[in-house]
Formats: C-alpha cells, structure tokens, sequence
C-alpha cells in the first residue's frame, strides 16, 4: 500500500491542494473521469465540514491510502481550543457522500474532528 500525507492550514483556499491530490492519484490507479469528479466532490465536501466556510485556525492532515484498485483517504483537524466543528452529516451531505463515494464517515475523536473516505475504480 502506497500512502501519501499532506498537511495544510484549515482553510478553504488550500482545499484545491486536496482535490488535486486526490484526482492525481485516482487518475493513477486508472480511475474514469467520472469517478474521479465523484471522488472530488466527496473529498471537498468532507473538508469543508471540518474548515467551515471561513476556515479555522489550525491545520488539516490528510491521508491518501492507495490500496490495489482503492483510495481511502482519511482526514482530521488540528484547530486551537473553543473551536466547534460540527460533525453531524447532513441529510443532504449524506446523500451527496452515498452517491460519489463508497463509504463516507465522519466523528469526533478525542476532541478532534476526523473524517475517512472509500471509493474504488469501477471494472
């Protein structure tokens, strides 16, 4: 399994920089256009529950795991304190992430916010 990491500050202009590692490497494993929009799309969207529209102070890790013909990429933040991250889906989101990726999960953990993402190239 190959695993690439990036870190970057938890705001909504460094997002592309996610986005394009993403469609990198799912254009790699030989992903089609439409799955890698798909992957895009779920990518930004989990990303955005965790920097909000303003962003935050802090940072994003993210971690892209290239596991055969799958991507997983989990992401979690690193924000100063009294900072609230909502990590409730909602309706929509959830239908959103349903649709564009395999398996979309996103909780707290010991105080801080993480999400994982699944999709695999379709045969």
């Amino acid at each position: 399994m190959d695993t690439v990491s990036v870190k970057i500050p938890a705001s909504p202009a460094y997002l592309q920089v996610v986005r394009l590692i993403a469609s990198g490497l799912a254009s790699r494993l030989g992903f089609n256009i439409d799955e890698i929009e798909d992957l895009k799309i779920g990518v930004d969207e989990m990303c955005a529950y965790l920097t909000g529209a303003q962003g935050r102070s802090g940072s994003l890790e993210i971690t892209f795991e290239v596991d055969g013909d799958s991507l997983r990429i989990n992401g979690s933040g690193d924000f100063e304190a009294g900072q609230k991250v909502r990590t409730n889906l909602t309706e929509f989101s959830r239908m959103i992430l349903d649709t564009v990726v395999d398996k979309a999960t996103l909780e707290q953990n010991g105080g801080r916010p993480k999400f994982s993402l699944e999709k695999s190239k379709v045969s």
